[in-house]
């Protein structure tokens, strides 16, 4: 067993302090745990206390990278307590200034962590203008850094090098192998720069730590957990993330709404049950059911393209492109002002970011109009889709039922309502807006065999929960 000394007890503490503060569930006992566990780890590198107190705090996914981030702050950022060497033989070591632009194209080329972790020090150094004491979470320090290294235009030159004989006609072009190097060297390439980017991250939070201290910095660097992140105000890298964290929940929601068709009682066998009764005198003493036929239900799909929504419009795609699998029928339609078909542009894509591009593609093309009208998408949708709803058909709305002061065309909602076997429709915003202004979303509701606001993922997730 290793002697795990108080500095390092208390960092600890103060790490799963934080941890807690940015809303990651950790109960008593399992603090008792990670500090036991502390106790009985490997201490010569971050690896063990790294597996140790993630095996004993994180139960899901979701939250390894928060759990990563405060990890990297709390254990690394300032080599507590010798957990983490500043090198392999544990001293600094005097390096020589390099030729910047030089380097960073060496390490686009061969990928050397050394020689990354030493541009990042240096760029820092000489372009991030750090100024100490100054309270902030060091993104401005990172875009200078970067800026100065002119990291996108090297990335960018090194791609196109990268590619190759990519112009018809070229050695090699019609080769699969070669093409497939070149996909692998741009790749590399890629990931090289997204890697010295992460090292330059890196030092201006060590640096920042050494100024300021762990927790004050930790303080400038919470930010919400990626499922309750507000959908409508996520970023693209947000966005990303939330989109990676969507799988299983749009697999529940979707078997979720299979199940629903089929949690009803079995129809009576007639024949078979008086064929039975034969041996008891004509008496249906055993009834005998008809053998359920298991159908995937049909899908149909109405969301706000507009741009109110547009954080939103992107949700919904990645949501009902991963869905799309699952249903026998499946036609989705985009709405601004009119309502246009876009099942096509879900069957061709080739996951939720093609499937992004090719909707805001089509939006531009198809001219669905510049303000929101939903009474008037409604009774499209509606005309298009209305006399094919039965029981096992879903009526899908995604939108903020925000009408412009225009005809709600309730009818056309409710018609769809009576044939359909359930209408869900979700909502960007909170359910106290739902009244206001030119909202319509009461209007709608009565139609609506479930409405939800859902503006994060926990929202999402917590609607599952109550359909099943």
């Amino acid at each position: 067993m290793t002697a795990v000394g108080a500095p390092l007890l208390n960092r600890t503490h103060r790490f799963i302090d934080e941890l807690r503060d940015r809303g990651v569930p950790i109960s008593m006992v399992e603090r008792i745990d990670a500090m036991r566990a502390v106790g009985i780890t490997e201490l010569g590198t971050d690896t063990g206390l790294r597996t140790v107190l993630q095996a004993t705090l994180i139960k899901t996914a979701e939250h390894l990278g928060v759990f990563d981030e405060v990890f990297d702050l709390y254990f690394r950022a300032s080599n507590p307590g010798g957990v983490v060497a500043a090198d392999e033989t544990g001293a600094h070591v005097a390096r020589t200034p390099l030729d910047l632009e030089h380097a960073v194209r060496a390490v686009l080329r061969a990928g050397s962590d050394a020689l990354a972790r030493q541009v990042a020090e240096q760029a820092v150094t000489e372009f991030g203008r750090f100024e100490p004491g100054r309270p902030v979470a060091g993104v401005m320090y990172e875009r200078w850094t970067l800026e100065g290294l002119r990291l996108s235009e090297l990335e960018t030159e090194q791609l196109a090098e990268a590619s190759g004989a990519d112009g018809p006609g070229e050695v090699g072009d019609g080769d699969p192998g070669h093409r497939l190097g070149r996909q692998l060297s741009r790749r590399q390439t890629l990931d090289r720069a997204d890697a010295l980017r992460r090292q330059v991250r890196e030092v201006i939070r060590e640096r920042l730590v050494d100024d300021r201290g762990v927790d004050a910095v930790a303080k400038t660097l919470r930010r919400p957990l990626t499922a309750d992140l507000d959908i409508a105000m996520a970023s693209r890298d947000q966005l990303a993330e939330i989109q990676r964290l969507m799988g299983p929940m749009q697999r529940k929601l979707a078997t979720t709404m299979m199940r629903k068709r089929r949690d009803r009682r079995d129809l009576i066998d007639v024949r078979a049950t008086v064929r039975a009764s034969m041996t008891t005198g004509g008496v249906p003493v055993r009834l005998v059911h008809r053998r359920p036929h298991p159908v995937k239900p049909q899908l149909y799909v109405l969301a706000d393209m507009s741009r109110s929504v547009a954080t939103f419009a992107s949700f919904t795609v990645t949501l009902v492109t991963a869905m799309a699998q699952l249903f026998s029928r499946l036609r989705s339609f985009a709405f601004i002002q009119n309502a246009a078909e876009v099942t096509d542009v879900f069957r061709q894509a080739e996951g939720p970011q093609q499937a992004i591009a090719a909707m805001e593609e089509f939006v531009i093309a198809a001219g669905l109009g510049n303000y929101t009208d939903y009474g008037r998408a409604l009774r499209q949708f509606h005309r298009q889709v209305g006399g094919e709803l039965e029981r096992r058909s879903t009526v899908l709305v995604f939108g903020d039922a925000r009408g412009n002061y225009l005809p709600a065309g309730e009818q056309a909602l409710a018609s769809m309502a009576k044939r359909a076997g359930s209408v869900f429709w979700l909502n960007p915003e909170p359910d106290s807006l739902w009244a206001s202004g030119d909202s319509l979303m009461r209007v709608y509701e009565p139609h609506c065999t479930e409405v939800a606001a859902c503006r994060t993922l926990s929202d999402l997730r917590r609607f599952i929960e109550r359909l099943q």
